[in-house]
């Protein structure tokens, strides 16, 4: 059909005010999902002229009608798919964030679900739709491990991967989190070490992290204590611990953001490597949803 005779039988939009209400696709469209919705109008727009896939659409749509009660059922999961389809791209063109993969492992959660309900029916193309359907329990469970249930929308400010993914980032979110403590751990461990029971671990903004000691114990001073400051009762120090949890600390969320860039941006290569999976199976939940809009309505 050419473009005017797709406006005169108003397949897309009315005549009187060009909106979508009225129309052929108005009527026909109870999709759930946005794959569904497109893949509707694409066969209105295309429709089949070989009577056997003619047949074969009609069957499955004839047995999803007759079976209401798997229809809910059918329906109530897909609906719980997000777009699939522009997920994908996303991924593909590296601008997906953190709620995008979010959306891409809830969506996946639901496909068991899918091909439980489809396994009940038995016309070809429904039968060929379900065996086509990959449930990508890996990169759900990749997903599941690895970012937070409610990432921000940025993915330079961190807060978008989980703790005990990676050690390297651990560290850094307990420097931040736990500091005082590690502080006052560090403190306890060097006066048992040295035998000097007033020695502090304190900071300030000009010489950072140091190590205290009075002058009267300065004789009990180990080895890799380096001078750091001398006062007129005390002498400040540093050591190699110190000196690496003070690069650390002070440098920990600049780091820590980073690193969680890194390592994002190294899920979803993985996740993009297998992009034609999610796109097959994209395709065959498109193509259900709008059997099943058909058989529903």
């Amino acid at each position: 059909l050419d473009d005017i005779a797709k406006r005169n039988l108003e397949i897309f939009s009315t005549i009187t005010d060009n909106s979508k209400e009225g129309s052929l696709l108005h009527v026909l469209d109870e999709t759930v999902t946005a794959m569904g919705a497109r893949r509707l109008r694409w066969w209105l727009n295309y429709p089949l002229c070989e009577p056997g896939k003619i047949r074969e659409r009609l069957a499955a749509v004839g047995e999803i009608k007759e079976n209401h009660l798997l229809r809910d059922v059918l329906r109530k999961a897909l609906s719980r798919i997000y777009d699939m389809e522009r997920l994908a791209g996303r991924i593909a063109m590296d601008v997906a964030n953190g709620r995008d993969l979010i959306a891409l492992k809830n969506s996946l959660l639901s496909l068991p679900e899918v091909r439980s309900v489809l396994n009940n029916f038995s016309s070809s193309l429904l039968i060929s739709l379900c065996e086509g359907i990959d449930e990508m329990a890996d990169i759900a469970v990749l997903v599941e491990r690895t970012i937070i249930e409610n990432p921000p929308l940025t993915l330079r400010e961190g807060g978008i991967v989980k703790e005990g993914y990676d050690p390297e980032l651990d560290k850094l979110i307990a420097v931040m989190r736990d500091g005082k403590q590690w502080i006052a751990m560090l403190e306890e461990k060097e006066r048992k070490r040295t035998g000097i029971n007033s020695l502090k671990v304190s900071f300030n903004s000009i010489f950072g992290y140091y190590l205290e000691v009075t002058k009267a114990n300065a004789h009990l001073v180990p080895d890799d204590y380096i001078r750091k400051q001398t006062l007129v009762n005390a002498e400040r120090y540093i050591n190699q611990e110190l000196k690496e949890y003070e690069n650390t600390v002070l440098n920990a969320e600049e780091r820590r953001n980073e690193r969680e860039y890194d390592l994002f941006l190294e899920i979803r290569r993985g996740i993009a490597a297998e992009i034609g999976r999610i796109q097959n199976t994209a395709a065959r939940i498109a193509e259900i949803d709008a059997l099943t809009s058909l058989a529903h309505v």
